[in-house]
Formats: C-alpha cells, structure tokens, sequence
C-alpha cells in the first residue's frame, strides 16, 4: 500500500516531530522553500528518539530536523485546521517515504546522508567560523554519560557545578553572537542547536535561575 493510498491524516506522525534532513533536502534549502530558521541542529551527545526506538538515544552525529510549533516537537509545517502539510509539494525526502504501514524504506534511510548546518551555508558566511568556535568551546556533552554519572551520589554536586559553567559558557556565547550580528531565535536554533540548559530537565535536572545566574539541582524523586 502506498503512503498516498495509505495515510490516515491524523496527524500523528507530524505531531511526534518534523523530520531529520538529508542529500537530496539540500535543493530545498538552495531553492529558498526551506530557510535556516525553519531548521534545528542535533548535535553529536543530545539524546533523541530514532524511528521506532523505544526511547531516546545518544546521537552519534549531528543533523538538522525541522523546527516545531508551539513550544512543542510538531513539525512546523503542520496545520491542524486541514490536517495536512503546508508544504506538501516541497516536503523532505523523509516525509515523502513516511508510510505507517510500511516503515521499511523510511528505516533504510535513518542515520544515512545527513545534513549538518555545515553543509547549508556557502563557505564564506559569516556565522560559519562562529559556529565552529561554538562547537570547539561549548561543545554538547554525551548526555548518556551525564545520565549515568547522576546515579553516583558521591561525584553529583561537582558534575553539577561544572554543568553550570558549560550552561553559562553557552548562554554567554549565545547572547554576544546574537548581538554581534543580530540573529533571531530561529537562526540561533540553526546555527548552534538548542540551548545545553534546555536539554537538562530531561535528565531529571531541574533549571532555576538566581541573581548569580543559573543554578541546577536534581528533580525530586
């Protein structure tokens, strides 16, 4: 059965999550139907949810996925009022071999040919040399290990505590380069992936600020 005779148009598969961006999805972004602000870097150490795992795993690579709406993963593109893509004609290679009765060539896919923010911008922008000094000073930590490092109590306040000095560096790098050449959040999302303190709380570190600045401690349990 083919997607097109197939699709039930709930919504489902949109609502989980735009899809990650491959090869052939470079001409989208040449062409202008997808901008960098429509665009999310992963980067290498963020845990995500691969297709048909059962939870979310380190990635070994970065790539980019289309933004979500609503302060939630739902593709962007989505629109709730028809149930339907607002950019069908020009949707993601993913999108288009999306088919919920037949995963089989959506899996083949995964992981394969994908596009880094690296490959969308032409070798002299100006943010390019930015987000390499982004990635070599405030580079993702493997949040696996982070996860796991949590369980030792004797060693939590000191992984803490350095947690914090990576979440300041960040936001710091964030702020003077969002000043310096005047980028929106989109771009910033595109440009350096998602803020380090927002991918803590799915750790079970809860994110509070202070006049000193931001200060982690664990969730309750």
């Amino acid at each position: 059965m083919s997607a097109a005779a197939g699709c039930r148009r709930c919504g489902t598969c949109c609502r989980q999550g735009g899809p990650a961006l491959h090869g052939p999805d470079l001409h989208l972004i040449r062409s202008g139907w997808l901008r960098p602000d429509d665009l999310v870097t992963v980067r290498r150490g963020e845990l995500a949810v691969q297709p048909l795992a059962e939870g979310p795993e380190p990635v070994a690579r970065e790539f980019l996925k289309l933004a979500g709406q609503g302060g939630t993963w739902c593709c962007l593109f989505y629109d709730e009022t028809i149930r339907g893509c607002r950019r069908y004609d020009h949707r993601p290679m993913a999108c288009g071999l999306l088919d919920c009765t037949d995963t089989g060539p959506l899996l083949a896919i995964a992981g394969q040919d994908l596009l880094t923010r690296f490959d969308c911008l032409e070798p002299d922008d100006p943010l390019l040399p930015l987000m390499r000094e982004h990635e070599q000073a405030c580079p993702c930590p493997d949040l696996a290990t982070v996860r796991r490092d949590l369980q030792q109590p004797d060693t939590v306040r000191a992984l803490l505590a350095e947690l914090e000095a990576a979440v300041a560096g960040d936001l710091l790098f964030r702020e003077q380069a969002a000043s310096r050449f005047g980028l929106s959040l989109g771009r910033e999302l595109f440009a350096f992936g998602r803020p380090l303190f927002q991918l803590l709380p799915g750790l079970g570190i809860r994110v509070g600020a202070s006049p000193a600045g931001i200060r982690l401690s664990l969730a309750a349990r």
